[in-house]
């Protein structure tokens, strides 16, 4: 199957209670253990990108490293008959017009501190490029921040206001919004509440399907009872590597001679496609197809 543009997905988890899962892939293996998955569960997925993986792929040019990653998403979403989307994450203005003459069928553009003005002027030129390509358009209100390097969580920083969030889903013409409501890119252990009683307030105020980064942290039961408030997008990145890391270490320990990157990377895509599963169990997403 082609790339999927997932927005009428996403509109439909909202609407039923449950949430497409967007999974981060920085390699070839990564990427197909998220449509290998979605094809297992009859579920759809998100192959996502961020602009740390683009450096990477591409070994520190970004405009390569999207023109890999576009060539990668499509080939694994050619492999299965589930949709799959191919999603840039957290990607500036440019990155995310390239992003979508690639054939990204979906973007988030990060506003990086801007002002909410002009956060709200560039966002609008950029949902008419994405709706002009068939592709869907997220965006954020507030900033999830980053575990710090001495491990400390600060999930009260930046959090999204009711009345922004209202404020630039009227007008910005996205079709999801990214909110800040507790949770920490990067925490790698399960012990993150949200704050369920702003995303009550969020979603009263905001029609659009809303977007929970940095979910990995994030207690399951927290999870679940945001996607019931109305969390329809569901991002998972450091759950994804620590599964593939800990498969492929595992290989490498065992047989410390070993030379041939199709054992141990292969054992991390295995590892990844039943990580993928699970949390696509636990968001609602299996079966869905």
């Amino acid at each position: 199957m082609t790339l999927t543009n997932v927005l009428p997905w996403i509109q439909r988890a909202r609407r039923e209670g449950w949430a497409v899962g967007a999974f981060n892939a920085v390699n070839m293996e990564q990427a197909q253990a998220i449509a290998w998955a979605a094809e297992l569960e009859n579920a759809p997925a998100i192959i996502q990108v961020s602009h740390r993986a683009l450096l990477y792929v591409g070994g520190g040019d970004a405009v390569y490293g999207l023109k890999m990653m576009a060539a990668i998403g499509l080939a694994a979403a050619a492999s299965v008959r589930a949709p799959v989307a191919l999603h840039m994450d957290h990607g500036s203005a440019a990155e995310v017009r390239l992003a979508l003459e690639l054939g990204f069928t979906s973007v988030m553009f990060d506003a990086d501190g801007l002002p909410l003005a002009e956060n709200l002027a560039i966002t609008q030129q950029l949902a008419e490029t994405a709706h002009a390509a068939g592709a869907c358009l997220e965006a954020e209100v507030g900033d999830v921040p980053r575990v710090a390097a001495d491990g400390g969580i600060d999930a009260h920083a930046g959090l999204t206001r009711p009345a922004d969030a209202q404020f630039f889903a009227g007008l910005a013409g996205v079709d999801t919004l990214a909110v800040a409501i507790g949770s920490v890119h990067a925490v790698k252990r399960k012990e993150v509440e949200l704050d369920l009683e702003r995303l009550r307030a969020i979603a009263a105020a905001v029609a659009l399907p809303l977007v929970l980064h940095g979910s990995s942290g994030v207690t399951d039961a927290s999870v679940r009872a945001g996607i019931a408030l109305g969390l329809a997008k569901i991002n998972v990145a450091t759950q994804m590597s620590q599964s593939f890391s800990a498969a492929a270490r595992a290989v490498l320990q065992a047989n410390p001679a070993e030379t041939d990157p199709r054992q141990y990377l292969g054992a991390g895509r295995a590892a990844m496609v039943a990580a993928v599963r699970e949390r696509m169990q636990v968001v609602g997403a299996s079966g869905k197809i």
